[in-house]
């Protein structure tokens, strides 16, 4: 069963994206992931999950779980939230967590998508704001922008604390969906103001920028952009209105509730790809609520 019924919306926008999205000229290229890193992209697709679940993003000082048993790996592990936060914009509300996981020395803070994704994904404008703090000629999607400075303040001094407390755990940020969208900004950001080495997890994004953007947060590295099939997110906003994806595309082959092994999982490089999600013929929804399980069941 889909996770959210966009049947009003989705044909409307399917459309849209198709007669908009233009090809890219660059010359592309893919190949398999390692077995370490499908590893990898489950664990922090379960860390995005737990964004979802109400329990870690309402108090603080929790261990990470998930109430309908959709992060296993996280909840195994020895975890507590720094952080849980909860605010609302434009775009809906914005919640999320910071996580120090003593097992595997990390701090995570990770961000959950809309709760309302027909009504986000309808609502989403193509509207650029200037982003040339983090470098030249960058243009950023400015309600992602705005979003993410919402609890900007706030979470960079959370994130100061945390890694002054365990300064030899790894930085991790993560999200799906507008979650994806955040925690990408955000990383990006923190990389370039505060010098952080950040390593980022997104699954189910939309495009956050400009080609300069893109290829910034290329040039940062540590950058896991995760696209399953033919999800719509991921294509918007389209290319004709100016925005481009970063590089490389982690794009899973498998369907809906269908095991992801190393051979499902493309790698494919190349700053703004029309490739990989962006090559599908027919965007559809319910691609987007299948990153590895049921990545938003909680809600």
């Amino acid at each position: 069963m889909a996770l959210w019924n966009l049947r009003y919306t989705s044909l409307l926008l399917v459309g849209i994206l198709l007669a908009l999205t233009a090809a890219a000229p660059t010359q592309l290229t893919s190949r398999d992931v390692s077995s370490d890193v499908l590893t990898q992209l489950n664990f922090f697709a379960e860390y995005s999950a737990a964004a979802y679940c109400t329990g870690n993003v309402n108090s603080t000082g929790n261990k990470v779980t998930c109430s309908a048993g959709n992060c296993p790996n996280v909840q195994a592990a020895d975890t507590q939230t720094l952080k849980e936060f909860f605010a609302d914009n434009q775009y809906g509300e914005l919640a999320g967590y910071i996580a120090v996981d003593n097992t595997n020395k990390l701090i995570v803070l990770s961000f959950r998508g809309s709760r309302t994704p027909a009504n986000w994904i309808a609502n989403l404008d193509f509207g650029f704001e200037d982003a040339s703090a983090l470098c030249d000629g960058c243009e950023v999607h400015g309600g992602f922008w705005k979003a993410w400075k919402v609890v900007a303040d706030a979470l960079t001094t959370e994130i100061a604390n945390a890694l002054s407390t365990y300064p030899d755990y790894t930085l991790v940020f993560t999200g799906h969906s507008l979650g994806a969208a955040i925690a990408t900004l955000a990383a990006t950001e923190l990389q370039t103001t505060e010098g952080y080495s950040i390593e980022l997890y997104s699954y189910g994004g939309p495009r956050v920028g400009n080609v300069e953007l893109a290829e910034y947060i290329t040039s940062l590295g540590d950058n896991y952009r995760v696209t399953h099939t033919d999800d719509i997110v991921p294509r918007l906003p389209p290319h004709i209105a100016g925005f481009r994806h970063s590089s490389p595309e982690y794009w899973i082959t498998s369907a809906n509730e269908e095991p992801v092994t190393t051979a499902d999982v493309q790698v494919i490089e190349g700053v703004g790809s029309t490739d990989g999600n962006a090559g599908e013929a027919s965007p559809s929804t319910s691609a987007h609520a299948w990153y590895f399980f049921e990545i938003a069941k909680c809600q």
